[in-house]
């Protein structure tokens, strides 16, 4: 198993998560309008990749684009190789909730890491370290079509939405209980 772990901004976990697991690679996915003081401080010694865009799925300003995901797969390069190398890599990656946004980016790494022809595989391994994601269906697109993956990341992405129609509705009705909206 590939070490990732994908954590949020919520109730302190991104710290604890960081004490847990000791990252080497951070990935952090921020919203454009967080405030200077809110956002993460990270430890010196952890390679950190952070950009702010808006979780939503279709292309619109301040959303996740080729450019973006171009930064991300270069910072992923570097992680993968270390991996690969049986070097430490660990890498954590988080947004705000835990739920699109970084469970994509985990998708994308995982995918990178495992290479062409096992998209599925790397679904899969999504779902061993991230408990019912609903990862970004534009990133995941746009990363698709970086990799050249030829449509394999975006069906595995359908395959697992179509067997769970009502999971965006529940974290909707989630989110409202929170107080988030």
């Amino acid at each position: 198993m590939v070490p990732v772990r994908v954590t949020s901004l919520f109730a302190g976990r991104l710290a604890r998560d960081i004490a847990a697991f000791e990252p080497t690679d951070i990935v952090s996915l921020i919203d454009p309008n967080l405030e200077a003081e809110r956002r993460p401080v990270f430890p010196d010694a952890v390679r950190v990749f952070q950009r702010a865009f808006w979780d939503v799925d279709n292309p619109t300003h301040q959303a996740a684009d080729a450019a973006l995901v171009a930064a991300l797969v270069a910072f992923l390069d570097d992680w993968r190789d270390r991996q690969h190398a049986g070097a430490e890599a660990r890498l954590l990656v988080h947004c705000h909730m835990g739920i699109s946004r970084s469970t994509a980016s985990a998708f994308v790494a995982l995918a990178h890491a495992a290479g062409p022809g096992r998209e599925a595989e790397a679904f899969d391994a999504l779902l061993g370290v991230t408990n019912k994601p609903w990862p970004n269906a534009l990133l995941v697109r746009l990363a698709d079509d970086h990799l050249g993956r030829g449509g394999r990341m975006v069906a595995a992405l359908a395959a697992y939405r179509a067997a769970h129609p009502r999971r965006l509705d529940a974290y909707g009705r989630l989110h409202r209980r929170r107080g988030f909206y």
